[in-house]
């Protein structure tokens, strides 16, 4: 056994238990040490999600646009620890919340693959461009951003210039209505199919009107993916 698969057998364990004390006791550490609850995180189904889509597709660059705790950047950093060259660029600003961005980063540092990261700390509608300038061409892009329309809207608008065909682009929080508004229209594109990565339709909500209403709109809570053709 070589050194790099060694190394990368390590790392992926290292992820392993980060994201293992995510989904099962609810918390994150602190840069000093100290475990604190997990306010902004993918789900635990869409953390399995994303680890399938990976492990089948075999990205060597992703882009994900929001990191908040980390979780969602763990989840692509340890399935890319398998992937021979694979690479993630994180893009957020993280205005207000400078203790977000230290948590988030530190779950890389001991996830032990801050080697395979890059943060990008600043608005995704400058950073998107700055990728398509640097000629980046991901493999998968994760939307998980600010899910106001018109951000949502120019994430979807720059990753299709950055996606070449065979790539893929997933949305999460795909039920807020912003969000899916967004969905929509890609449902739309002749050039755009949508992928079974295995999560159900899942419709819930307070309201059981509500309910009604996404289950007729096919509003999904679990993320939705893309690829692009």
């Amino acid at each position: 056994m070589t050194n790099v698969n060694v190394e990368h057998r390590s790392a992926g364990a290292a992820a392993r238990a980060v994201l293992a004390e995510v989904c099962e006791a609810g918390t994150v550490e602190q840069p000093d040490g100290a475990k604190v609850r997990v306010t902004a995180n993918i789900s635990q189904p869409n953390v399995q999600a994303l680890q399938r889509v990976i492990a089948d597709r075999q990205p060597r660059t992703v882009v994900e646009i929001g990191m908040a705790h980390g979780v969602s950047t763990v989840t692509i950093l340890q399935s890319l620890a398998e992937v021979p060259g694979g690479r993630l660029i994180s893009i957020d600003p993280y205005i207000g919340w400078p203790t977000g961005r230290e948590i988030a980063l530190h779950q890389v540092q001991r996830a032990g693959l801050s080697d395979r990261h890059e943060h990008l700390h600043m608005f995704s509608h400058l950073g998107l461009p700055r990728l398509i300038e640097q000629g980046v061409q991901p493999d998968l892009i994760y939307i998980d951003g600010s899910h106001a329309f018109a951000d949502v809207f120019v994430d979807f608008f720059f990753s299709d210039q950055l996606l070449k065909p065979g790539g893929v682009v997933a949305f999460n929080d795909a039920a807020w209505p912003d969000v899916f508004r967004v969905i929509r229209q890609v449902r739309k594109r002749a050039d755009y199919r949508e992928l079974d990565v295995g999560l159900p339709r899942v419709y819930r909500s307070r309201n059981p009107l509500y309910t009604l209403v996404k289950r007729l709109a096919g509003m999904s809570v679990y993320d939705r993916y893309f690829e692009k053709q």
